[in-house]
């Protein structure tokens, strides 16, 4: 029987982290993981605005002046990861595995596919059909529309940096450059693609028939028995009521998109651990 290798998981992502804190927090652990002082980790994050730069960024990559977006308190980083430029905010899952990819049996291609196929899991868990292994534009995309940035960097056979998945992200913040370098194509979140199923499915069925259709309806009146299906609910029919909820109005879209933030958060977790052969255990 195959022995699954345990994975510390460090959750942080229940509030904001500075980017140059979180960077050096993963560059302290990857030091340690390095030494075998410790195990492999994933720590999971939400960072504060920020744009960071790759080893294939490049400045032209910006549409508005640096020095203007700094000026708006949106920081501006260098990073030696794999990439060209993005951008991390609130509702945003950053993921930092600081795993042994050698140890693993792992090279570096086979490992980021393995990233992208672990965000490609967990959004078909939401009725979102995604793809990764896309030539030339690592990352996850549904249909051309991409979901999720990946750049990695692996140093004596330990990785760090990772992915970073649009949940419910202010879309609006990529406006100011040219995601991942790819000027023609759009960027989406997990919000939005549940937006339009919610619409399409709205088109098909009237709100209360089936368990979706009650889901939906219970959120988007703010009844309790809401809280209680998001709770117990999972997959496509609770994720399009959260989605709901996040389209009714400002207080809705908030408490909406943070059940789906947690939710994702959870389901993200199980995908990469059965991707790569872990067993979570909580730090």
């Amino acid at each position: 029987m195959h022995v699954r290798r345990p994975l510390r998981v460090l959750n942080l992502a229940q509030s904001l982290t500075r980017y140059s804190e979180g960077l050096k927090l993963q560059d302290s652990i990857a030091a340690d993981r390095k030494q075998g002082l410790v195990g492999d980790t994933l720590v999971l994050l939400q960072h504060f605005p920020v744009y960071t730069l790759g080893k294939r960024g490049r400045p032209e990559d910006f549409k508005r002046p640096q020095k203007e977006l700094e000026a708006a308190g949106v920081e501006v980083c260098v990073v030696p990861r794999g990439g060209e430029v993005t951008y991390h905010g609130p509702g945003q899952l950053v993921a930092y595995p600081i795993i042994g990819v050698r140890e693993a049996g792992l090279g570096a291609r086979a490992y980021v596919e393995s990233l992208e196929d672990s965000v490609v899991d967990c959004l078909a868990g939401y009725g979102v059909t995604a793809r990764g292994r896309v030539p030339g534009a690592t990352g996850v995309w549904v249909e051309e529309r991409k979901v999720a940035a990946i750049g990695v960097r692996i140093t004596y056979g330990i990785s760090s940096h990772g992915l970073a998945l649009n949940v419910c992200t202010d879309l609006a913040a990529f406006d100011a450059i040219v995601p991942c370098g790819i000027p023609d194509k759009e960027v989406t979140s997990l919000e939005r693609e549940l937006q339009r199923q919610l619409r399409g499915s709205g088109k098909e069925q009237q709100p209360g028939q089936g368990q979706r259709g009650q889901r939906q309806a219970a959120v988007a009146t703010g009844s309790e028995a809401s809280a209680g299906a998001l709770e117990r609910g999972t997959g496509t029919a609770s994720a399009l009521a959260v989605a709901a909820a996040a389209a009714g109005g400002d207080g809705g879209r908030e408490s909406g998109g943070a059940a789906l933030f947690g939710a994702v958060v959870e389901d993200f977790v199980r995908a990469f651990c059965g991707r790569l052969g872990f067993e979570p255990r909580a730090a």
